[in-house]
C-alpha cells in the first residue's frame, strides 16, 4: 500500500510541476508530458484496483 501512495504521490507531483513550466513557459512539450503522465497514471490505478479486487475475491 505505501508503494501505491508513494506512486500517486510522485504523480501528482510531476503533473504539478509539468502544469506549472507549462503556465510559465507556454511550451507545448510540457502539456503534452502532462497529459502522457496523467494517462499512465490513471492505467497504473485501474491496475492496482484490479489487483486489490482480485485479492479480496480470492480471501473470501
Amino acid at each position: 500500500m505505501f508503494i501505491i501512495r508513494l506512486l500517486f504521490i510522485l504523480t501528482l507531483i510531476a503533473l504539478t510541476v509539468s502544469g506549472a513550466l507549462y503556465l510559465f513557459t507556454g511550451n507545448r512539450r510540457y502539456l503534452n508530458y502532462v497529459w502522457t503522465v496523467f494517462k499512465v497514471g490513471v492505467v497504473l490505478v485501474a491496475i492496482f484496483g484490479v489487483l486489490i479486487v482480485a485479492e479480496r475475491l480470492v480471501l473470501l
